[in-house]
């Protein structure tokens, strides 16, 4: 079973196997997430050859159903993503990611995979992350184009996420112990004063109503 994760990639290892299309795709998202990427492949698209040139990946010309390269580079990786348009390649790559306990990536087996890369969006500090698990990116990436409108056009939630952001950032500075900060946090949600200055967008209110909150709680 899957579970969904956001999970951070700064400075973690990542092998793409595939230097084609959606080989250059993934690498360079793995890329802006400020991972180290290698590419294995036999040929490479020109933006992977730009970014090699730059120093910001490393490519390695070989043949994918070569177990013995792919071993090496799979034990270097904390994530594997397969992309290449050659099953048996393919096959090997996930034998060996599975043999070394390595969670991959299979973006040309929806069934085989263990990490599922969704379609994703933002809007105001809200991420989004959408998959139907291969069943159809088409749906998924429409499904995910018709959250972020209705979020868009919800005035009273953006207004509440930028009081709640700040809101935030304020009791943390405020509240030092985190269970005190949690029933805050749950105080707040139920609390209409402070929910009805929130739809409305009103900070400096919002923020003068929790501190004096905590004034009392103190």
């Amino acid at each position: 079973m899957k579970v969904p994760l956001f999970m951070e990639f700064e400075g973690r290892n990542v092998l793409v196997i595939g230097g084609g299309g959606v080989g250059t795709r993934r690498a360079v998202k793995f890329l802006m997430a400020g991972a180290n990427v290698r590419v294995i492949g036999l040929e490479f698209s020109n933006d992977l050859v730009r970014y090699a040139e730059q120093g910001k990946v490393v490519l390695i010309k070989g043949d994918a159903r070569d177990p013995g390269l792919l071993r090496s580079n799979i034990e270097w990786a904390d994530l594997v993503v397969i992309a290449t348009n050659d099953p048996i390649a393919n096959e090997n790559a996930r034998r060996i990611a599975r043999d070394l306990k390595k969670f991959f990536n299979d973006a040309t087996n929806a069934e085989e995979t263990e990490v599922v890369v969704p379609f994703e969006g933002e809007i105001n500090g809200i991420r989004i992350a959408v998959t139907t698990e291969g069943l159809s990116g088409v749906v998924a990436r429409r499904a995910l184009d018709e959250i972020l409108h209705i979020l868009k056009d919800d005035e009273e939630l953006m207004n509440m996420a930028r009081v709640w952001y700040a809101v935030k950032s304020r009791i943390k500075e405020s509240v030092r112990d985190v269970k005190a900060r949690l029933r805050l946090y749950m105080e707040l949600d139920n609390d209409e004063k402070f929910n009805e200055l929130a739809r409305k967008g009103l900070i400096d209110e919002a923020l003068d109503y929790v501190l004096h909150k905590i004034e009392n709680k103190t």
